[in-house]
Order: C-alpha cells, then sequence, then structure tokens
C-alpha cells in the first residue's frame, strides 16, 4: 500500500490505517526511537504516541511523504521523552550526548518569536548538508538525526570509531564556520 493510499484511510478515520502505517513504517519507527531512547521498551511506547499523535494530525494535514512525516512524529516524541527523563535526572539513553555535541553551534531558541529564525536556521544547515561529500552528510545525518552510536556507524562504513569521531568534529566545525558566516549567533 503507497502512501497517498495510507493517509486516504486516515481521512476517512478508517483504523486500519494505523495497521498500515504500522506494517510499512514501524521498523524504522522503532530504530529511530530506541537510538533516542536507549531501550526497546520504552520505543514502544514512544512508536505507539506517535501513531495517537498521526491520528489527531491526520487530518487535516495530509503528508506527501508519509514515513518522513510519520518518523519526524517519532522523532519528536522520542526527544520530548527524553527531555522529561533527563528532567527527572533519570537519563539512560545515550541520545542526550548528541545534544551536547550540537549545543555549541547550534543555539537554543524555542520560543515563538524565533520560529521564522529557526527555518532560516534548518534551511541553512540543510543548505550546508547538501554541500557535504555523500559519505560526510550520511554520517552526520546518521549522529544528529537518527541519534546512532558512533560504533554504529564505524561498523556500517567499514572505518574505526576514531575515524567517524574525526568526522563528526570536522563537519561540525564546518557547520559552525557555515553558520557564523551567515550571521548566527553561535
Amino acid at each position: 500500500m503507497n502512501d497517498s493510499d495510507i493517509v486516504q484511510l486516515f481521512w476517512e478515520r478508517n483504523e486500519t490505517a494505523l495497521a498500515a502505517a504500522e506494517k510499512k513504517f514501524g521498523e524504522r519507527c522503532r530504530f529511530v526511537a530506541a537510538n533516542i531512547l536507549g531501550s526497546r521498551t520504552d520505543a514502544e511506547d514512544c512508536v505507539n504516541d506517535a501513531y495517537l499523535k498521526l491520528w489527531e494530525l491526520i487530518p487535516p494535514n495530509r503528508p506527501k511523504v508519509l514515513g518522513s512525516f510519520l518518523c519526524r512524529l517519532v522523532r519528536n516524541t522520542a526527544v520530548d521523552m527524553l527531555r522529561t527523563r533527563l528532567a527527572d535526572k533519570r537519563g539512560h539513553g545515550n541520545f542526550s550526548s548528541v545534544f551536547e555535541e550540537l549545543a555549541e553551534i547550534i543555539p537554543d531558541k524555542t520560543d515563538v518569536e524565533n520560529t521564522y529564525e529557526n527555518k532560516a536556521l534548518l534551511a541553512s544547515i540543510e543548505s550546508f548538508l547538501n554541500q557535504e561529500p555523500a559519505r560526510e552528510r550520511r554520517i552526520f545525518i546518521l549522529r544528529y538525526w537518527y541519534g546512532c552510536k558512533v560504533s554504529e556507524i564505524a561498523k556500517r562504513y567499514g572505518a574505526r570509531k576514531n575515524t567517524v569521531s574525526v568526522i563528526l568534529s570536522r563537519t561540525r566545525q564546518r557547520l559552525k564556520e557555515q553558520l557564523e558566516k551567515e550571521g548566527y549567533e553561535l
């Protein structure tokens, strides 16, 4: 079943839409959540929460790429769960280190007034990544979007952990320089 068929089921409020979304995207969603949360049980809860949000968001939204839309919901839900866990000083996931690595180059501005600036920042990061060599771009996305451990990325690329760490460090540095050139205060 393709994305538009599944979205149509959501629009019709047909509960088989959830089963179709789970069948098509469930494994990817659990992968994203588990990498962020560090726990399969928490990942299951997160994915279930994301499915509920998906049910509530379609309609009125009609995503063109359902997989990306759902993975973004899962990722945001997992990050919210992790923040809650860390605020309660119960954190065990590895994703907090991802936040720390990026904290020095991406400003944390979450108020409504900065929505436009945040969109511009995301566009700048996307533009930067599009200019990076494919390997560096993929490594960066695996680490900072999917929350993969450095050791997992190294294994995937047949590289040493140190090599991946250096690639990530240099890519972050180039991103920082690019953002500073564009006038972002870091």
